[in-house]
């Protein structure tokens, strides 16, 4: 094995190591098979190393699993998580001040909030008032996840001291299918903590830095948008610095996540090639090679600088490095054994990159550009060049990375390759002149302004493609989770591909393959399904029935909720149309939150409860008359009382009935139900209110579940009396009932 060979091998065993984490009895097996491998592989295939390499590669992949382990962040034991008030998991306030050092710049959030990290060094309870002195004080450590009023976070920057008076709160984990877990994003960010600030003082206004990478990023942010306006001024410098250098509208963020452009926000590769030409054309005839490299990588760290040591950024950086010490060295630099060695680098110094999004998709992406472009090129020779590479680079790309997309983002961009085709000329002018004016505006910024204006127009018709492909049907479209293997599968295709020259002349075969591996699971699970879940979702009740790939969904909450629970749970089971939407609880905040979840997911039909709720203009609802039942395909409902809500649901052809017993003031005494509306069935749903020991009587529930964390405790009690298991979705999680696994709360053996 040639050492370059070699080289690649022993990165690979290293990312393969680290990768197994994510499974200990995954990481045990691989080692166990191993083994056995050392011993066959050199008697099967006579070109196999030899065993001492072997056994390194093991020893690496064993090594690189433990690693990981002993890098992912603990809370220490004085850290202030440790003296979160055990009454702050159920929602009680308590008012508390911590000093400490703040760590970020400050980020505004999607509530329009100030965001920051704090590294905290002091905590203060207070007992009672808040404004009291402090009963307990002590020393702590750890970081802290701050929310705070916008206005009060202006001029924040890193290292200076405030103090702030709010309430501590435990990050809360992954409640539902497909949601975001704040809770392992922040301890991934080595935080284990967070904050709502109602105060924020800064006690010596002096200590504020006369110069920073967050200045400086600032003073160019502010020269683009001040003759660009917004949104775009901050999208230009989006695309030179990376979306988290700077705070571009979510709105506009997501349209282009949505299309498959979320790479035109990500600063990495293509803009360290463009400094990298840029500053090597200039400087060829006046400067010496060393002269040259020394320019070059001072650019380059300037430019990791401004973006704020982005993983992406930093993967690039070292490359660009790697091909400055070859011109130095006049030695030729290998792309492929660059890219390994400069992604094992980084991941040995912080190996949780490892699942950093942003750091897989940069270095999948570039490894599709390295090995996969030429080829398809060649296929595509009849093709004029120019045309040839606006196609062969994005498809490249997208070939490598969209394997772990489906993955983690559960969807498929549909529109992703046209889009790329049609938007990369405007996004190297936007990049090369936006680079320009960043450059200008940092020095001067008035002119910087005036050069960034120039791109005015390619930027307008750059957001107006993306627009265009947000409004055609099926922008993106779910394919649910899909599972490791059907992961590994692909990869696997796609690396038989590269490495296997049989494959790559019959390459229609692999791709028929991959549909197959992604389309066939998918088919025969929507054609089978049958479940129903509550979702988890701050004490409103909400009930998803899927029925043979047809949908049903009773409440949307809030937009908060429609867009953070209800939307990613869609997407992980593979919804892309509701055919029923239904609504209870018909008011205003409802009517915004199922305007925003149209916007995400089409929705054929909408009802509502009985017929006496505030008509809405904006979406026609049709009633769900009282005491008549609907059907919709096999599911039948029956609206019993609409005030407060009471409905039945039923599945004949499974035996199942649900009752729904709604109701915001959580008063379901014997006044307020007619015992002679109730009707037995199998499973109560209800809000988590007082129940009386007669209606639980005449409902004979098997399971009840409470759409609370704190349902009412002599309910709960007149219920286990009465042999009935009982779920809190605000204590489970989403609850999900099968046919053939029958009730299984998401948050099971969760800690």
């Amino acid at each position: 094995m040639r050492n370059t060979q070699a080289a690649i091998f022993l990165c690979l065993a290293y990312v393969v190591g680290l990768l197994i984490t994510f499974n200990p009895w995954v990481r045990w097996g691989l080692l166990v098979v191993a083994i056995p491998l050392v011993w066959l592989l050199p008697r099967f295939w006579k070109k196999s190393p030899n065993w001492q390499f072997l056994v390194a590669t093991i020893a690496i992949v064993g090594c690189a699993s433990f690693y990981l382990e002993l890098r992912v962040p603990k809370p220490a034991s004085n850290d202030i998580s440790n003296y979160i008030p055990a009454t702050a998991e159920r929602g009680t306030t308590q008012f508390t001040t911590v000093q400490g050092i703040v760590d970020s710049y400050p980020r505004v959030t999607r509530s329009q909030n100030g965001q920051f990290w704090l590294n905290a060094t002091q905590l203060n309870e207070i007992q009672g008032e808040r404004l009291r002195p402090a009963d307990v004080s002590r020393a702590v450590s750890g970081r802290v996840y701050v929310t705070v009023p916008l206005q009060s976070v202006t001029g924040l920057q890193p290292g200076v001291a405030v103090s702030i008076t709010g309430t501590l709160y435990r990050p809360e984990v992954n409640a539902n299918p497909g949601g975001f877990s704040f809770r392992d994003y922040l301890s991934q960010s080595g935080g284990f903590a967070g904050m709502r600030c109602d105060q924020l003082r800064v006690p010596n206004e002096s200590q504020t830095q006369q110069w920073s990478w967050g200045k400086l990023r600032a003073r160019i942010a502010a020269a683009q948008v001040q003759w660009l306006n917004v949104p775009i001024g901050p999208l230009v410098t989006a695309m030179v610095l990376g979306s988290e250098a700077v705070d571009l509208p979510f709105e506009l963020r997501d349209r282009f996540v949505r299309v498959g452009l979320a790479h035109a926000l990500a600063a990495s590769g293509f803009q360290v090639s463009l400094i990298l030409n840029a500053i090597l054309a200039l400087t060829r005839k006046r400067l010496s090679v060393v002269a040259q490299s020394n320019v070059g990588g001072l650019a380059l760290l300037i430019f990791l600088g401004l973006t704020g040591f982005q993983p992406a950024v930093v993967r690039s950086v070292v490359m660009g490095m790697a091909v400055l010490v070859g011109l130095r060295t006049q030695r030729k630099i290998n792309p492929l054994s660059s890219l390994f060695l400069a992604g094992t680098l980084l991941l040995i110094i912080n190996p949780l990159w490892i699942w950093d999004i942003g750091f897989e998709l940069s270095f999948l992406a570039t490894l599709g550009l390295i090995v996969t472009v030429e080829p398809l090129q060649q296929k595509l020779d009849w093709l004029p060049p120019t045309i040839a590479d606006l196609i062969t680079v994005p498809l490249a790309a997208s070939i490598w990375t969209l394997p772990i997309q489906l993955y983690v983002f559960k969807v498929f961009p549909l529109y992703s390759l046209p889009a790329n085709v049609l938007t990369s000329p405007l996004i190297s002018i936007i990049s090369i002149g936006g680079t320009i004016g960043a450059l200008v505006g940092a020095i001067i910024p008035i002119f910087g302004s005036a050069i960034s204006w120039l791109l005015y127009l390619p930027t307008q018709l750059l957001i107006g493609i993306v627009n265009l492909f947000n409004y055609l049907p099926g922008a993106s479209f779910a394919v649910g989770q899909i599972s490791i293997w059907q992961l590994i599968a692909l990869y696997a295709l796609i690396l038989g591909v590269w490495l296997v020259p049989s494959w790559q002349q019959d390459w229609k075969i692999p791709t028929g393959i991959g549909l197959l591996v992604v389309i066939v699971p998918l088919i025969i699970w929507k054609t089978t399904e049958l479940q129903i879940t509550t979702l988890a979702s701050n004490d409103r009740q909400i009930l998803v029935i899927q029925d043979r790939g047809k949908t049903i969904l009773i409440n949307s909450g809030n937009e908060s909720i429609a867009r953070f629970t209800i939307a990613p749970f869609l997407q992980q089971q593979a919804v892309n149309r509701v055919d029923s939407a239904i609504d209870f609880n018909l008011d205003a905040p409802a009517i915004g939150s199922w305007q925003t979840l149209a916007q995400m997911v089409a929705i054929d039909k909408f009802y509502q409860i009985g017929d006496n709720s505030t008509p809405s203009e904006i979406i026609k609802f049709e009633p769900l008359l009282l005491g008549k039942t609907r059907k919709f395909d096999r599911v039948e409902i029956t609206t019993i009382k609409t005030n407060p809500v009471i409905f039945q649901i039923a599945i004949p052809e499974a035996s199942q009935k649900w009752l729904v017993i709604g109701n915001d003031t959580g008063d379901l005494t014997q006044s307020a139900i007619d015992l002679e509306q109730l009707t037995p069935s199998s499973t109560l749903y209800w809000s988590g209110g007082r129940l009386t020991e007669k209606s639980i009587a005449k409902i004979r529930p098997q399971v009840a579940i409470a759409a609370t964390a704190n349902p009412d405790p002599e309910t709960i009690k007149l219920l286990e009396k009465n042999q009935v298991r009982v779920y809190y979705t605000g204590r489970d999680g989403a609850i999900q009932w099968t046919p053939a696994g029958q009730f299984k709360p998401y948050l099971e053996g969760e800690g």
